[in-house]
């Protein structure tokens, strides 16, 4: 390749909920989208149900250790009645339903110039990132097969951050700020609830964690508040579907084919909102020398308010599109390294 070719940067956040990814820049802007995060295994007659008055699924079928997955923004409807694709252990990221989703993302950045990825940044919660960071990026590095035509994309050199470090980037993209501020950035996310505080680019870990109270648990608890009032089925976790559904994408909750009004039901999961909160709390005292707050992730807007309570003096930036802050600021952080890049090869940045 021409050392005068631009290095082609990519983000991927793959959550417990969602997969967040980037495709690029428009202007001043980094280009997001997301998908579902569902990864059903599929067999050949999977998606072969199809005649001319019928529409394609929204899918891929991405090829995982001798089985195919199929994920996209249709993956719901691959699923049975009983499949549960969440994978909620701390070894989600070296899973074959992590590759599948991951590989699903690059399937939505196609088509890639030269279909390579010179730089893939990806994400994981605190709670996994020492454990996993270097078997994640020495997996996604190199040739990778990406659907099941066989198409393959090269990854040039894959990077791991942990998922708060996004959202650091993000805030200091936004803003002129003072040099080297020490901000405390939250995630809530889907399984777990992150922390980091950072000052400058040097994190402090005696005061960054993280909790399993994230929108997950939240949602659970919403989940089994409706069952219990309405008499629902027992299993929870096609209404935790619907609900984050609901919530992602600000649309009315049908269960049955009735209507319900979530904010009915929303108060089921304050406990352990306060939780999530007081767990920061106990980790960061009452931050004095913390100049500024920032929250992102999806969950961001139910997470505030109990935040704000804990950290009244503090100022207190919620992103915009917070579920795709972290993505965001991993593709920031995969322009420096593409920088730097550029400055020791002559290649410029896509």
């Amino acid at each position: 390749m021409s050392t005068d070719a631009p290095l082609t940067v990519r983000a991927i956040d793959v959550g417990y909920g969602h997969i967040k990814y980037t495709t690029g820049r428009h202007r001043n802007s980094i280009i997001t989208q997301a998908i579902p995060s569902l990864s059903p295994v599929v067999s050949g007659a999977n998606g072969a149900f199809h005649d001319a008055l019928m529409q394609e699924r929204d899918t891929f079928r991405v090829p995982v250790c001798n089985h195919f997955h199929e994920v996209g923004r249709d993956a719901s409807l691959v699923l049975g009645v009983n499949q549960i694709t969440e994978v909620l252990d701390n070894d989600f990221p070296l899973s074959d339903h992590y590759a599948a989703r991951l590989l699903g993302a690059i399937n939505y950045m196609m088509p890639l110039p030269n279909d390579r990825i010179d730089v893939l940044v990806l994400g994981l919660p605190l709670t996994t990132f020492a454990r996993h960071r270097e078997a994640l990026a020495r997996r996604f590095e190199g040739e990778i097969v990406i659907d099941a035509k066989a198409r393959k994309v090269t990854v040039g050199s894959c990077h791991v951050y942990p998922q708060p470090l996004g959202s650091y980037m993000a805030y200091l993209a936004t803003r002129p700020v003072e040099k080297n501020p020490q901000v405390l950035c939250i995630d809530p996310g889907y399984n777990t609830f992150d922390w980091f505080v950072c000052q400058g680019m040097s994190a402090l870990p005696a005061c960054s964690g993280a909790v399993k109270r994230g929108m997950g648990a939240v949602m659970r608890a919403i989940a089994d508040e409706m069952i219990r009032a309405n008499g629902f089925g027992e299993d929870p976790h096609e209404l935790i579907r619907l609900i984050d559904q609901s919530l992602m994408n600000r649309n009315p909750l049908k269960v049955y084919g009735r209507e319900y009004r979530l904010e009915d039901y929303i108060r089921a999961g304050d406990a352990v909102i306060e939780e999530a909160a007081q767990a920061v709390r106990d980790s960061v005292g009452d931050g004095k020398s913390i100049s500024a707050i920032v929250i992102a992730g999806g969950g961001a807007s139910m997470y505030e308010a109990s935040i704000r309570g804990k950290c009244p003096h503090h100022e207190l930036t919620v992103l915009s599109k917070p579920a795709h802050a972290n993505a965001r600021g991993f593709h920031i952080l995969g322009e420096i390294i593409a920088e730097s890049l550029h400055r020791a090869h002559g290649h410029t940045t896509r």
